[in-house]
């Protein structure tokens, strides 16, 4: 019987290994690049899939290229193709990761400063604190205790000091007792001064000084657990917390000039954008009663405060906070490539002149813009809408398609100019709905109004100029918010009456810049 052995010409063809090794290169590359966009949560399913068709496509050009052994020139741009896959591959997931790392940087903060110095005056000779370690310190007797006391402790620890304190009911009484020698140096908060440059009679207080030393005290800021955002709570609120100061840094506790709610709509896509004036006199969430003090002071006392303080105000929940140095915001701007700006004036500051109506504006432009006041009689009003107009303009540029050419370097300058509260996993919610709904949003902004006074307030004890709420706008702010969708808790106790100007003088001092 004859056997009938297979024909070794008929056998199928293998694939050569040039081509099998190229291939699984580009499969590497697929799940690699793959994993990293599931991994940011940023990327919708559909962007993701269309991805994955990419590469499948990218595999049938190389097999095609590659599968024939007597066609070297195919192979050899095949195997050149696979490398520029793999190089293209590679440079896509570290930018990705990179991206990624420098949002995560910003967000989930959870972490203020206070810098709290030693300060002699400026004729006193000494330079350490081991000069003057016998001499009497002066420090509060109720406002920042606890971080002096932490400042006063550090000191023991690492200098080996124990220093002889007295305590001053106020800053006033604090600044009058090294005025007059009756103390040789004091124990301050940094943040502090600011109030000295505000008040009469104790404006270059601050220019007297020398610190000799300086402590940072770190505190955690309490954050709530991570909501889940869901159909029937589709209201984010989150505080943009500002300084338009030249000196400060992000984490530092301080005044805050720009104190701006952004209520966020994720069904309706809508944003109202509601500013308080800095010098709103509002009762301080600070845990003592009836604390009124200017807006602006909530902020020296931490961000717990400051969202407490509008929440009382306006009867919301704020969920979390950026923090902005508007200086650094420049970069962010110029990053952007400008701004479109809208201005209710037409008006001038320095080298810049803006239009009524729509100004583009750089980085710088944009910066003079937000912080001009002199130029409205309105004053700070005018300032905190200019504010919400750059903001906006910000949102708008962010939202269109231009900002993909330069996000690396507006991530970079995000890095240098903000922090928040947000959890990464909210933000890349956000950016993941966008994307798959390519939604058009709608932006409204507003601005709650108050009359001029003098009244005395919690952190200084003396009177200085301030701004009476007036009810009937802190009431239209409320109903905004209420049909963006918060819940509004309305309490008529958390209206400032303004009976409490009766003290006041009839004519305001201009606000502290």
């Amino acid at each position: 019987m004859k056997i009938q052995r297979d024909n070794p010409s008929k056998k199928t063809p293998r694939l050569p290994r040039i081509c099998i090794a190229d291939l699984v290169l580009v499969l590497l590359a697929a799940i690699v690049l793959t994993s990293v966009l599931l991994a940011t949560h940023l990327v919708p399913t559909a962007y993701i899939l269309g991805v994955v068709f990419v590469y499948l496509g990218v595999a049938v050009l190389v097999c095609f290229l590659t599968r024939n052994r007597q066609r070297r020139k195919l192979q050899a741009a095949g195997t050149v193709f696979t490398a520029f896959v793999l190089v293209v591959s590679a440079i896509a997931g570290y930018y990705i990761t990179w991206t990624v790392n420098a949002v995560q940087s910003v967000v989930n903060a959870s972490v203020e400063r206070s810098t709290v110095s030693f300060y002699t005056m400026q004729d006193n000779a000494a330079e350490t604190l081991e000069e003057i370690q016998n001499a009497d310190f002066g420090i509060l007797q109720t406002l920042d205790h606890a971080n002096t006391d932490t400042t006063l402790q550090q000191v023991e620890v690492e200098h080996g000091l124990t220093l002889n304190t007295t305590e001053y009911g106020s800053l006033i009484q604090l600044a009058d007792a090294l005025r007059d020698g009756e103390v040789d140096a004091i124990v301050l908060n940094e943040a502090y001064l600011a109030l000295y440059e505000e008040t009469p009679g104790y404006e270059d207080f601050p220019a007297q000084l020398k610190a000799i030393s300086t402590q940072q005290v770190e505190h955690v800021v309490e954050t709530e657990p991570e909501p889940e955002q869901s159909k029937e709570d589709p209201v984010i609120n989150i505080l943009i917390s500002g300084s338009d100061t030249r000196s400060s840094t992000i984490d530092a506790r301080g005044r805050s000039d720009v104190n701006i709610i952004a209520s966020i709509n994720t069904e309706t896509h809508q944003i109202l954008l509601l500013s308080t004036p800095r010098d709103y006199f509002v009762p301080l969430d600070v845990g003592v009663e009836d604390a009124y003090d200017k807006l602006t002071h909530a902020g020296i006392y931490g961000m717990d405060v400051l969202m407490g303080t509008l929440e009382n105000l306006y009867g919301i929940d704020i969920d979390y906070y950026f923090r902005i140095n508007f200086t650094g915001f420049v970069d962010v701007i110029d990053a952007l490539g400008g701004i479109e700006v809208y201005s209710d004036y037409d008006f001038s500051v320095g080298d810049y002149h803006y239009v009524q109506g729509m100004n583009a504006l750089s980085g710088e432009g944009a910066l003079a813009f937000a912080r001009e006041r002199h130029s409205f009689s309105e004053g700070d009003r005018q300032r905190g809408n200019n504010q919400m107009a750059v903001i906006e303009a910000v949102f708008q540029k962010a939202l269109s398609p231009s900002i993909l050419t330069g996000y690396l370097s507006i991530l970079e300058s995000v890095q240098d100019c903000i922090d928040t509260s947000v959890p990464y996993s909210v933000l890349a919610d956000l950016v993941r709905k966008q994307l798959e709904d390519n939604a058009a949003w709608s932006i409204d902004s507003f601005s709650v109004n108050g009359s001029d006074a003098h009244s005395t307030t919690y952190s200084m004890n003396q009177q200085l100029y301030v701004m009476i709420p007036d009810e009937a706008t802190v009431q239209e702010a409320k109903q905004k918010l209420e049909a963006l969708g918060n819940t509004v808790i309305q309490d008529e106790a958390q209206s400032v009456s303004t009976d409490q100007s009766d003290d006041s003088t009839e004519s305001a001092l201009e606000p502290a810049a």
